[in-house]
Protein backbone atom coordinates (compact mmCIF):
# COMPACT_ATOMS: atom_id res chain seq x y z
CA UNK A 1 0.00 0.00 0.00
CA UNK A 2 1.19 3.63 -0.63
CA UNK A 3 0.77 4.92 2.74
CA UNK A 4 1.34 8.49 1.58
CA UNK A 5 -0.91 8.49 -0.92
CA UNK A 6 -3.55 7.16 1.35
CA UNK A 7 -2.87 9.88 4.16
CA UNK A 8 -3.54 12.08 1.03
CA UNK A 9 -6.55 11.19 -0.34
CA UNK A 10 -8.55 12.49 2.50
CA UNK A 11 -10.23 9.14 3.59
CA UNK A 12 -9.01 9.20 7.12
CA UNK A 13 -10.70 12.67 7.93
CA UNK A 14 -13.48 11.42 6.85
CA UNK A 15 -13.25 8.51 9.17
CA UNK A 16 -12.61 10.53 11.96
CA UNK A 17 -15.82 12.96 11.14
CA UNK A 18 -18.22 9.63 10.97
CA UNK A 19 -18.84 10.51 6.97
CA UNK A 20 -18.20 7.03 5.86
CA UNK A 21 -20.63 4.33 5.24
CA UNK A 22 -20.43 1.21 7.25
CA UNK A 23 -18.33 -0.81 4.56
CA UNK A 24 -15.82 2.17 4.24
CA UNK A 25 -15.41 2.38 7.77
CA UNK A 26 -14.87 -1.40 8.10
CA UNK A 27 -12.28 -1.11 5.77
CA UNK A 28 -10.58 1.58 6.86
CA UNK A 29 -10.17 0.35 10.11
CA UNK A 30 -8.70 -3.06 8.99
CA UNK A 31 -6.24 -0.90 7.52
CA UNK A 32 -5.67 1.11 10.81
CA UNK A 33 -4.66 -2.64 11.95
CA UNK A 34 -2.26 -3.17 9.74
CA UNK A 35 -0.10 0.10 9.06
CA UNK A 36 0.87 1.64 12.47
CA UNK A 37 1.48 5.13 10.32
CA UNK A 38 -2.20 5.38 9.87
CA UNK A 39 -3.31 5.15 13.26
CA UNK A 40 -0.48 7.66 14.20
CA UNK A 41 -1.99 10.11 11.30
CA UNK A 42 -5.85 9.21 13.10
CA UNK A 43 -4.76 10.10 16.10
CA UNK A 44 -3.02 13.36 14.82
CA UNK A 45 -6.16 14.31 13.11
CA UNK A 46 -8.31 13.63 16.33
CA UNK A 47 -5.99 16.07 18.31
CA UNK A 48 -6.01 18.53 15.39
CA UNK A 49 -9.66 18.90 15.86
CA UNK A 50 -9.75 18.88 19.47
CA UNK A 51 -7.24 22.00 19.43
CA UNK A 52 -9.85 23.85 17.05
CA UNK A 53 -12.50 23.20 18.98
CA UNK A 54 -10.70 24.56 22.53
CA UNK A 55 -9.91 27.43 20.43
CA UNK A 56 -13.14 28.51 19.85
CA UNK A 57 -15.40 27.67 23.37
CA UNK A 58 -18.34 28.46 23.70
CA UNK A 59 -19.14 30.44 27.30
CA UNK A 60 -22.90 29.66 28.90
CA UNK A 61 -24.63 32.38 29.42
CA UNK A 62 -24.74 34.22 32.80
CA UNK A 63 -28.15 33.52 33.90
CA UNK A 64 -27.63 29.77 33.37
CA UNK A 65 -24.49 30.04 35.53
CA UNK A 66 -26.45 32.03 38.31
CA UNK A 67 -29.72 29.56 38.20
CA UNK A 68 -26.93 26.29 38.68
CA UNK A 69 -25.21 28.08 41.54
CA UNK A 70 -28.70 29.01 43.14
CA UNK A 71 -29.68 25.46 43.62
CA UNK A 72 -26.29 24.40 44.72
CA UNK A 73 -26.87 26.72 47.76
CA UNK A 74 -30.71 25.86 48.52
CA UNK A 75 -29.49 22.22 48.43
CA UNK A 76 -26.59 22.83 50.45
CA UNK A 77 -29.19 24.39 53.14
CA UNK A 78 -31.62 21.78 53.49
CA UNK A 79 -28.74 19.23 54.15
CA UNK A 80 -28.07 21.77 56.95
CA UNK A 81 -31.36 22.36 58.28
CA UNK A 82 -32.20 18.48 57.87
CA UNK A 83 -29.49 17.08 60.61
CA UNK A 84 -29.30 17.37 64.22
CA UNK A 85 -26.75 16.04 66.00
CA UNK A 86 -25.77 13.82 63.29
CA UNK A 87 -29.09 12.22 62.79
CA UNK A 88 -30.46 12.55 59.69
CA UNK A 89 -33.99 13.70 59.79
CA UNK A 90 -37.32 11.55 59.57
CA UNK A 91 -38.44 10.95 55.92
CA UNK A 92 -42.18 12.23 55.82
CA UNK A 93 -44.29 11.31 53.00
CA UNK A 94 -45.11 13.86 50.56
CA UNK A 95 -48.33 13.94 49.10
CA UNK A 96 -48.44 13.01 45.61
CA UNK A 97 -48.19 15.57 42.77
CA UNK A 98 -47.08 16.44 39.47
CA UNK A 99 -43.59 16.67 38.93
CA UNK A 100 -42.16 20.23 38.21
CA UNK A 101 -40.86 20.06 34.78
CA UNK A 102 -37.95 23.09 34.31
CA UNK A 103 -37.50 22.95 30.43
CA UNK A 104 -33.68 23.16 29.90
CA UNK A 105 -32.81 25.16 26.51
CA UNK A 106 -29.57 26.36 25.14
CA UNK A 107 -30.14 29.55 23.82
CA UNK A 108 -30.96 30.30 20.32
CA UNK A 109 -28.00 31.95 18.95
CA UNK A 110 -26.01 28.71 20.29
CA UNK A 111 -26.99 26.06 17.79
CA UNK A 112 -26.07 28.43 14.72
CA UNK A 113 -22.71 28.69 16.41
CA UNK A 114 -22.18 25.05 16.32
CA UNK A 115 -24.33 24.46 13.08
CA UNK A 116 -21.57 26.86 11.68
CA UNK A 117 -18.71 25.54 12.94
CA UNK A 118 -19.15 21.98 12.06
CA UNK A 119 -20.52 22.90 8.47
CA UNK A 120 -16.99 24.70 8.43
CA UNK A 121 -15.33 21.90 9.51
CA UNK A 122 -17.21 19.44 6.85
CA UNK A 123 -16.47 22.15 4.71
CA UNK A 124 -12.48 22.26 5.11
CA UNK A 125 -12.56 18.30 5.17
CA UNK A 126 -14.58 18.45 1.46
CA UNK A 127 -12.44 20.31 0.21
CA UNK A 128 -9.16 18.49 1.28
CA UNK A 129 -10.72 15.57 0.33
CA UNK A 130 -11.27 17.14 -3.71
CA UNK A 131 -8.17 18.49 -3.57
CA UNK A 132 -6.34 15.56 -2.82
CA UNK A 133 -8.78 13.51 -5.25
CA UNK A 134 -7.91 16.31 -7.81
CA UNK A 135 -3.72 16.10 -7.29
CA UNK A 136 -4.14 12.62 -7.09
CA UNK A 137 -6.23 12.15 -10.37
CA UNK A 138 -3.03 14.75 -12.22
CA UNK A 139 -0.23 12.70 -10.76
CA UNK A 140 -1.37 9.73 -12.24
CA UNK A 141 -2.73 11.12 -15.37
CA UNK A 142 1.28 12.52 -15.14
CA UNK A 143 2.51 8.95 -14.95
CA UNK A 144 0.26 7.40 -17.36
CA UNK A 145 1.69 9.76 -19.59
CA UNK A 146 4.89 9.13 -18.99
CA UNK A 147 4.96 5.55 -19.17
CA UNK A 148 3.23 6.04 -22.59
CA UNK A 149 6.20 8.63 -23.80
CA UNK A 150 8.90 5.89 -22.30
CA UNK A 151 7.54 2.76 -24.36
CA UNK A 152 7.35 4.87 -27.64
CA UNK A 153 10.64 6.13 -26.72
CA UNK A 154 11.81 2.18 -26.46
CA UNK A 155 9.36 1.17 -29.61
CA UNK A 156 11.99 4.39 -31.43
CA UNK A 157 14.73 2.87 -30.32
CA UNK A 158 14.87 -0.34 -30.53
CA UNK A 159 13.24 0.59 -34.66
CA UNK A 160 16.20 2.65 -35.20
CA UNK A 161 18.60 -0.48 -33.59
CA UNK A 162 17.26 -2.43 -36.59
CA UNK A 163 17.45 -0.01 -39.20
CA UNK A 164 20.80 0.19 -38.43
CA UNK A 165 21.61 -3.33 -38.50
CA UNK A 166 19.98 -3.72 -41.42
CA UNK A 167 22.10 -0.43 -43.03
CA UNK A 168 25.27 -2.44 -41.65
CA UNK A 169 24.19 -5.99 -42.89
CA UNK A 170 23.64 -4.48 -46.13
CA UNK A 171 26.64 -2.37 -46.56
CA UNK A 172 28.82 -5.40 -45.10
CA UNK A 173 27.13 -7.77 -47.80
CA UNK A 174 27.92 -5.23 -50.32
CA UNK A 175 31.61 -5.08 -49.30
CA UNK A 176 31.66 -8.71 -49.25
CA UNK A 177 29.89 -8.99 -52.65
CA UNK A 178 32.80 -6.51 -53.92
CA UNK A 179 35.98 -8.92 -52.33
CA UNK A 180 37.45 -10.99 -54.88
CA UNK A 181 38.48 -12.98 -51.91
CA UNK A 182 35.01 -14.08 -50.66
CA UNK A 183 32.79 -17.08 -51.92
CA UNK A 184 28.83 -16.07 -52.37
CA UNK A 185 26.91 -19.03 -51.82
CA UNK A 186 23.40 -18.89 -51.99
CA UNK A 187 20.85 -21.05 -50.27
CA UNK A 188 18.08 -22.34 -52.02
CA UNK A 189 15.08 -24.25 -50.63
CA UNK A 190 15.66 -28.33 -50.95
CA UNK A 191 11.17 -28.49 -49.69
CA UNK A 192 9.17 -28.49 -53.08
CA UNK A 193 6.61 -25.97 -53.11
CA UNK A 194 8.42 -23.98 -50.21
CA UNK A 195 10.05 -20.75 -51.39
CA UNK A 196 12.97 -20.27 -48.88
CA UNK A 197 16.39 -18.44 -49.31
CA UNK A 198 19.37 -17.58 -47.47
CA UNK A 199 23.14 -16.80 -48.34
CA UNK A 200 26.71 -17.59 -46.90
CA UNK A 201 29.35 -15.17 -47.49
CA UNK A 202 32.97 -17.49 -47.16
CA UNK A 203 36.38 -16.55 -46.91
CA UNK A 204 38.32 -19.66 -48.13
CA UNK A 205 41.64 -17.69 -47.02
CA UNK A 206 40.55 -16.80 -43.77
CA UNK A 207 37.84 -19.37 -42.97
CA UNK A 208 35.57 -16.78 -41.77
CA UNK A 209 31.74 -17.40 -42.43
CA UNK A 210 28.78 -14.83 -42.49
CA UNK A 211 25.36 -16.07 -42.39
CA UNK A 212 21.90 -14.13 -43.60
CA UNK A 213 18.52 -15.69 -43.84
CA UNK A 214 16.27 -13.71 -46.16
CA UNK A 215 13.09 -15.86 -46.37
CA UNK A 216 12.47 -18.56 -43.84
CA UNK A 217 8.89 -19.51 -41.43
CA UNK A 218 9.66 -19.16 -38.11
CA UNK A 219 10.33 -22.62 -36.10
CA UNK A 220 6.99 -23.99 -34.49
CA UNK A 221 7.74 -24.14 -30.69
CA UNK A 222 10.36 -26.64 -29.72
CA UNK A 223 12.34 -26.42 -32.93
CA UNK A 224 15.23 -24.41 -34.47
CA UNK A 225 17.42 -23.53 -37.24
CA UNK A 226 21.06 -25.70 -37.95
CA UNK A 227 23.91 -24.57 -39.98
CA UNK A 228 26.09 -27.52 -41.44
CA UNK A 229 29.10 -27.57 -43.68
CA UNK A 230 29.81 -30.32 -46.17
CA UNK A 231 33.26 -31.68 -46.32
CA UNK A 232 34.02 -34.23 -47.97
CA UNK A 233 30.81 -35.67 -48.24
CA UNK A 234 29.93 -35.53 -44.59
CA UNK A 235 27.58 -32.93 -42.67
CA UNK A 236 29.51 -31.01 -39.95
CA UNK A 237 27.66 -28.73 -37.73
CA UNK A 238 28.23 -24.71 -37.27
CA UNK A 239 26.00 -24.86 -34.81
CA UNK A 240 22.16 -23.79 -34.42
CA UNK A 241 20.46 -19.83 -35.71
CA UNK A 242 18.76 -17.92 -33.61
CA UNK A 243 15.55 -16.98 -33.83
CA UNK A 244 15.99 -13.10 -33.99
CA UNK A 245 17.98 -14.01 -36.99
CA UNK A 246 15.22 -15.50 -38.60
CA UNK A 247 12.69 -13.07 -37.57
CA UNK A 248 15.03 -9.99 -38.59
CA UNK A 249 15.33 -11.30 -42.43
CA UNK A 250 18.32 -9.56 -44.11
CA UNK A 251 20.49 -8.92 -40.98
CA UNK A 252 23.77 -10.46 -40.74
CA UNK A 253 25.47 -12.93 -38.30
CA UNK A 254 29.21 -13.76 -38.25
CA UNK A 255 29.16 -17.48 -37.44
CA UNK A 256 32.21 -18.60 -34.55
CA UNK A 257 33.39 -21.77 -36.44
CA UNK A 258 35.86 -20.88 -39.05
CA UNK A 259 35.46 -23.59 -42.47
CA UNK A 260 38.43 -23.99 -44.37
CA UNK A 261 36.78 -25.94 -47.03
CA UNK A 262 33.86 -27.71 -48.26
CA UNK A 263 31.42 -28.82 -50.81
CA UNK A 264 28.26 -27.17 -49.82
CA UNK A 265 26.46 -25.04 -47.32
CA UNK A 266 22.82 -26.22 -45.53
CA UNK A 267 20.17 -25.28 -43.13
CA UNK A 268 18.01 -28.06 -41.46
CA UNK A 269 15.37 -27.87 -38.76
CA UNK A 270 15.65 -29.74 -36.20
CA UNK A 271 14.77 -29.81 -32.65
CA UNK A 272 15.46 -27.23 -30.18
CA UNK A 273 19.42 -27.09 -29.44
CA UNK A 274 20.12 -28.76 -32.45
CA UNK A 275 20.99 -32.40 -33.69
CA UNK A 276 24.30 -34.22 -34.08
CA UNK A 277 22.81 -35.12 -38.37
CA UNK A 278 20.48 -33.21 -40.19
CA UNK A 279 16.80 -35.11 -40.00
CA UNK A 280 14.94 -32.33 -42.23
CA UNK A 281 16.97 -29.90 -45.18
CA UNK A 282 15.46 -26.77 -45.79
CA UNK A 283 18.07 -24.88 -47.87
CA UNK A 284 20.86 -25.51 -49.23
CA UNK A 285 23.46 -24.14 -51.57
CA UNK A 286 26.49 -25.82 -53.45
CA UNK A 287 30.30 -23.53 -52.81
Amino acid sequence: MDIKAYIESGILEAYVLGGLSEAERASVEADIALYPELLREVEAIEAAMENYAASTPIEPPAHLQEQIWSAIQVQQRADSDGMHDGVPPVQQPVAESAPKVVAFEPPAEQAPKMSWQRAAVWAAVAVSVLTNFMLLSQRNKINDEKAAMAARLDSMQAQQSHMLAKVEAYEKGRSMLADTGMKTVVLRSAQPGKDMTGMVFWSKGTGDTYLTIHHMPMPEKGKQYQLWVIQEGKPVSMGVISNDLVANAGMMLKVPMQVQNGQAFAISLEKEGGNPTPTEVMIVGAI
